[in-house]
């Protein structure tokens, strides 16, 4: 009986600690061949009057390169928000008239809505807090096998030590949708800090040893499916104000 009580409360705190944890929407949209000044326009149009900085619905737009969704545009909004607050957010989704204004004078302008997902921020796997956003970023999205063993997440968890010393500042983040990992890889200094020759090996075995890149990349490629790999730039005309 104290075993089972003794799981209960562990699974009643992981449940808890698992809906506190800070989320946040990403949305793709393709926009048609030849329409993407009017649906700038419409956007941001829609933005100023339905999308409010400071309130949950006020979101960022970042133009895409790259990747599966490369030359779309990733809406992010709710951000920051914990799954006990989800529950009780009233945003545009349920406002009609919000809805209504999209619908009419921005969809017009779009191929597709192409892919979306809630993603919640991982402290434990990051060396960036979810707050701290550069205007140039890029996703790693990880597609990884359902359901990695606990040795594939010992390697991620030795990671934000690394980039510690590489200089790096990342936000780790899992989704909500399909088993994915996201690394977000935040780019004060922009592109040009990506021109530098990667020295994750070097660094990686001079604080874990020799050898120790090489062993646990293994581990953590055993489990990856796919690596999509994305280049974001922040269009402000277009994010809430």
């Amino acid at each position: 009986m104290k075993k089972i009580l003794l799981l209960l409360a562990l699974s009643l705190f992981v449940s808890n600690s698992y809906g506190q944890a800070k989320t946040a929407n990403i949305q793709f949209y393709k926009v048609k061949t030849g329409h993407r000044s009017a649906f700038n326009e419409a956007l941001k149009s829609h933005t100023a009057k339905f999308r409010k900085a400071g309130e949950p619905s006020a979101w960022t737009i970042s133009n895409v390169t790259g990747g599966s969704h490369h030359n779309e545009v990733m809406a992010t909004y709710n951000f920051g928000l914990s799954w006990a607050e989800r529950d009780a957010l009233n945003g545009p989704t349920s406002n009609s008239e919000a809805a209504n204004d999209f619908y009419v004078k921005v969809s017009p302008h779009l191929e597709g809505v192409t892919a979306g997902d809630i993603i919640s921020y991982r402290a434990e796997y990051s060396n960036s807090a979810m707050k701290e956003s550069t205007d140039k970023f890029r996703f790693n999205v990880l597609t990884i096998k359902y359901a990695p063993s606990q040795e594939f997440w010992d390697v991620i968890k030795r990671l934000p030590k690394v980039w510690d010393k590489l200089g790096f500042k990342i936000a780790t983040y899992t989704t909500s949708g399909a088993n994915r990992l996201i690394f977000s890889r935040r780019l004060p200094s922009g592109w040009k800090e990506l021109d530098e020759a990667s020295k994750l090996k070097e660094t990686f075995d001079e604080i874990y040893g020799k050898g120790a890149y090489e062993k646990d990349m293994a581990i953590m490629r055993s489990f990856v499916v796919e690596n999509d790999i994305m280049y974001m730039t922040v269009q402000s005309d277009l994010s809430s104000k």
